[in-house]
This record gives structure tokens, sequence and C-alpha cells, in this order.
């Protein structure tokens, strides 16, 4: 499987590093950026079209969800809400987010949250796989409707 581009955004450092700690062991995740607002997540996003990105609620800028409106549904990424506050959590579900975390994070719980991503990603290979291969043979019907068509052609002066 490829690697999942990630971004992290949260405003305090400790936070980005301990996210940063917890994906150490996951191979297939590269951290691609690290945003301290709002701003610097728009940009990292617009930027770098990650496949996933770690938000925070609480931001300088603009909060979490405000980035999300900011960028848009066509460029966002599977988001993983990390943040201090329970309260936010029927928020970012209605806003699509693949999963929500409570700090302080649980490395079982974080590991679930990247098996939901890894799950998510398989199924859109899957998805796309099927698409190419409906794709390619209606591509290889018409041109087999085409030959019949050819073959059962009078030859002229016969």
């Amino acid at each position: 499987m490829d690697r999942i581009r990630t971004v992290i955004v949260d405003d305090e450092p400790l936070a980005r590093r301990g996210i940063r700690q917890l994906l150490l062991p996951h191979d297939d995740i590269s951290v691609v950026a690290e945003a301290r607002n709002g701003r610097e997540a728009v940009r990292a996003v617009r930027e770098l079209q990650p496949d996933l990105i770690f938000l925070d609620v609480q931001m300088p800028q603009l909060d979490g969800f405000e980035v999300l409106r900011e960028i848009g549904a066509t460029l966002m990424p599977a988001v993983i809400f990390v943040t201090a506050y329970d309260e936010f959590a029927v928020r970012a579900f209605e806003a699509h987010a693949l999963d929500y975390l409570v700090k302080p994070l649980a490395v079982a719980r974080f590991s679930e949250a990247l098996e939901q991503m890894r799950e998510r990603l398989r199924s859109a290979k899957a998805v796309d796989l099927s698409r190419k291969l409906t794709a390619l043979l209606a591509t290889r019907e018409t041109q087999r409707a085409r030959q019949r068509i050819v073959g059962s052609q009078p030859i002229p002066g016969n």
C-alpha cells in the first residue's frame, strides 16, 4: 500500500510532537507538514493535498471547523479530530470526520483511527479498480461490436 501523506495541525507544539511520536511505528504514514494554526492548515492542505489530516478543534485564526469550510469538500482529505474537548464530537461527525480522538491520546485508540484510514483507502482503491475494469470491458465490447458490424458488411462487387 502507498504511504499515507499526513498533515498534523495543532497550536500546541507538545501535541504535534505527541502525534508524530504515535505515528513513528506506522511505516505507511508520512508526515508531510505540520501547522500551528488554521491558516497554516488551509495552506498546507491546498498545497500538499494530503490523504489525512490530524486536526485540533480550538486554534488561533481559524478553528478546526472553519478550516474544513475554507478547504471545501473537493480538496478535503480524511480528517481525524484531535482535541481536549469531547463536546465537539457530534459536530465533527456531522462534518464527516473519519474519527474523533480526545487528548490525552491512547495508543490503542489512535491505532484504531489509523486502521479506519487504511480501510478507507483500500475501499477507495477497490472502487477505482472496479471503475477502470468496467471502462476497459466496455471499450473492449464496443470494439467487438464494431468488428461484428464490419465483418457482416457485404464485400463490394460480389
